[in-house]
């Protein structure tokens, strides 16, 4: 069974969240017209996100709860990926001699 704090997810600090959807508009350069969440009549592009977080809306919250767990799934699977190409990158196990 899994320890219910593995799944909670540390916010990022307001500034953290908008550096983050910077680096996406900025460096990973994600389109900003795209549609970051979308419920019933409401949606959130991004380049409206950091106008949500600086304004901490109950919306901004919630947005500031995705980026946070956004990165920490990024986190998770890199941390994953690693660890696969680790395993990948051992060199082969000599094959034993078949005694005939």
């Amino acid at each position: 069974m899994q320890d219910p704090q593995d799944d909670e997810i540390s916010l990022l600090s307001k500034e953290e969240a908008i550096a983050e959807v910077r680096t996406w508009l900025e460096v990973e350069k994600v389109d900003p017209e795209k549609i970051f969440a979308a419920s019933g009549e409401t949606t959130i592009r991004y380049k409206d996100l950091i106008h949500h977080l600086e304004q901490e809306t109950p919306d901004g919250k919630l947005l500031l709860f995705a980026v946070s767990r956004g990165r920490a799934m990024k986190k998770s699977r890199d941390q994953e990926m690693q660890a696969l190409l680790h395993i990948i990158a051992q060199p082969p196990r000599p094959e034993k001699p078949s005694e005939s």
